[in-house]
Order: C-alpha cells, then structure tokens, then sequence
C-alpha cells in the first residue's frame, strides 16, 4: 500500500511574511546570542579556575548536542508539526541563557551550553518550514534568508555583547534570554503551523532514538549522502577560518582585536547580503549546483592564500571570496537538499545536514589548530582550500543523486 504524504498547509499569503519574520528572528537571536556569550566564556572560566581543556569542552559541547538534536527535532517536527519544535526551541534557548547568568561552576556553564546546543538543533527545523511554504523555484532564496541570519547574528552579537560586557558579565547573557523569550512571544501570536502531519502516522518513544542510533549510517549510507558531504567539506573548511582567523591577523597584518572585528563584520554583512538578496535572484538562472560550484571554487581561492598575502587590500579581497562562497554554497546545498527529499522527511533530512555541519564545527576546528600551531598559518588555510576543492569535486558524484 502506497504511503499517505502527509498535508502541508501552507499558511495565507498575509501570514508568510509573518512567519519568515519568526523564522529570521529565531535564527538571527539564536546566532546573536551565541556571539554576545562566547567572547566572556574565557572570563567565566577563569573566575571558576577551568583550563584551556575545559573551555574548549564547553565550547565543543554546544556543536555536539546539535549535531544529535537536530535530526532527533526534525523527526519530531515531521509528526507533531514545525510549530512546537520552533517554539520550545526559543523556549529551551532563554532557559539555558538564564542558567548561564547564573552558573557558579564549571557542571552548570556546560549544562547551560549543552542545552543551549540541543535547542539549536530547530535550525534545520526553520529550514523545513522554509521548504513546506516554497515553490522549488523559491527554496534556495528562503535558505538564503535563514543563512543571512546567521550571518547578521555572528556579526552583531559580539559588538552588542562588548557593549553591555561594560555594565557586568551576566548582563548580555540576560538581553540574549530576554530576547529570545521576547520572539517566543512573538511566535506564539503570528507563526502559523506549516505542517500538517499524516493522523495515521504516530511517533513512537522509540522512534526518537533512531535519528541518534541510524546517525553514523545515514551520513554515510543515504542516497543524499554526497550532498551530506559536501556540506561538511564546505563547513570544516571554514572552520579552519573561523578557529584562526583572530590569532592569525594580528600575527601577520598587524591588526589589533578592533580590526579583527572589523573584519569580521565586514565579511558577515557581505555574506548576508549575499544570501538574502543575491542568491535568490541568481539561482532561478543557474540553479544550485552550479552555485555550489562556483561558491567552493570562490572558498578556495580565497582561503588557500589568506595568510601569505602581500598586502591589506589582497586580505579584503580574499575575505569578500571567502564570505560571498560559503554564502551561496551553503543554502544551495540545503535547498537541493530540501528538493530530494519527500515531504514527510523534510525535517529528519535536514537534520541529518545540520548534524553533519555541526560534525565538521567539532572537528574542523581541532584540525585547523593542529596544522596552525605544526606547520604555521599558512598550512591552515591552504588545507582549508584543498578540502573546499574536494568539496568541488565531490559535486559531479551529487549531480547524479536522486
């Protein structure tokens, strides 16, 4: 007997913008948050008496619980509908911003971070939204917005956290929970579910521990597995970026840590703009593989030199490459994706991504510093553009996936 697709409803015309806004916002408070926090964690740590190994838990265990929630809230978000997971998602998120505030030892900022994680598993969950309320010909563009939310967050949340850093160490930890508490709210009134799940299908307490157990076979067993993959190639190789980037700068271009904030926002606001505006208008034309092509072949180039430039300008212009190819790579891949996905698996899919991107956010890191601190900078970065490469060719293989 044929399966029964389930009913996607999508929400009135009025109604999606409203809901795009809720989505944005979740994403975009979600990744402020995360930059508002992260600068203090070395300072919360320090006054706890933690060392490097135990920040660097800390930090690892947030992209840890998300690599297994995602695919976990995707499954549940495929049953019960995306609405709830959204929302206890925010809910779980200003939760473990206020047990942060108040964390006296080490046990509770790693419980706070973990929870924290596992409720940024509901990215993948936003992304499936996206896909229950676009036409194919709109997908890669709702990606992009979710991706330029990530990129305004990352940009802004450690100015802002600088900023009321001044007043006391809890309180920008506090405006994240306030924050995120306040687009609950916000969520609860004007996001319509998307999502009308088949009422024969019931989930099963068992059924939750599939997604966790099946993990390690669906990254390397699915016949999305090529996608899968490229995903984390493209992700690890900007981790070797983002794990450097303001230990490498000042080392060799002078820039103070002003600077190097500097050109981090320069390189966020770019990739925003790219993903919010740019994407959706290009890729009706070429399509998505093409973009992620192109936006592996831009990541290469603009990593592999990056620290052996001769000049400022040269660094500007390799971090615009950088910024404008992980902006159309990554949605890209996340709509096509989407695209090759039944509509029943829309979340658990996408969570499976997610998860493979948080993989390569716990590993690209380690392998970046390791070639940073045996080699020298450079090795770094050229590895971080030799895997965006085998990204690249990895494209031929997804270009035949169904």
């Amino acid at each position: 007997m044929p399966s029964v697709e389930p009913v996607t409803a999508a929400p009135p015309a009025e109604n999606r913008r409203a809901a795009l806004i809720v989505l944005f916002l979740t994403v975009f408070i979600d990744l402020l948050g995360f930059g508002i926090v992260i600068p203090f964690l070395p300072l919360y740590a320090a006054r706890m008496h933690v060392g490097a190994f135990g920040i660097g838990l800390v930090l690892s265990i947030y992209s840890l619980m998300q690599l297994v929630s995602a695919p976990v809230l995707g499954r549940i978000s495929d049953h019960v509908g995306r609405r709830p997971i959204i929302m206890l998602g925010l809910l779980g998120s200003a939760v473990g911003y206020v047990i942060y505030g108040f964390a006296a030892s080490f046990a509770w900022l790693l419980f706070s971070r973990a929870i924290h994680g596992a409720c940024a598993g509901t990215v993948s969950t936003a992304q499936a939204y996206v896909a229950d309320t676009t036409d194919e010909s709109n997908r890669a563009h709702g990606m992009g917005m979710i991706g330029a939310a990530f990129g305004l967050g990352f940009v802004l949340g450690p100015a802002i956290g600088g900023l009321l850093g001044h007043a006391s160490l809890r309180t920008p930890v506090f405006f994240a929970a306030a924050l995120t508490f306040a687009n609950l709210v916000f969520a609860a009134i004007r996001l319509p579910e998307s999502h009308r799940p088949d009422p024969a299908a019931r989930l099963e307490l068992g059924h939750l521990a599939r997604p966790i157990i099946s993990l390690p076979r669906q990254l390397l067993g699915h016949h999305l597995t090529g996608l899968f993959t490229i995903a984390f190639l493209a992700t690890f190789a900007m981790a070797a970026l983002e794990a450097t980037f303001a230990i490498m700068v000042p080392a060799i271009y002078g820039y103070g840590p002003s600077g190097v904030g500097g050109l981090l926002a320069y390189a966020g606001l770019l990739q925003a703009l790219v993903q919010g505006y740019l994407l959706g208008k290009i890729v009706k034309r070429t399509g998505e593989l093409t973009l992620i092509r192109a936006g592996m072949v831009a990541l290469a180039i603009g990593l592999a030199p990056m620290a052996s430039l001769s000049s400022h300008g040269l660094l500007f212009i390799a971090l615009a490459l950088v910024a404008i190819g992980y902006g159309f790579a990554s949605p890209s891949i996340a709509s096509l994706i989407s695209k090759r996905t039944e509509r029943r698996l829309q979340g658990e899919v996408l969570g499976i991504n997610q998860s493979a991107q948080s993989l390569a956010r716990i590993f690209g890191p380690i392998a970046a510093g390791l070639a940073y601190q045996t080699f020298g900078p450079a090795a770094a970065y050229i590895g971080g553009g030799l895997v965006a490469l085998c990204a690249l060719a990895m494209t031929r293989d997804a270009a035949g996936s169904t």
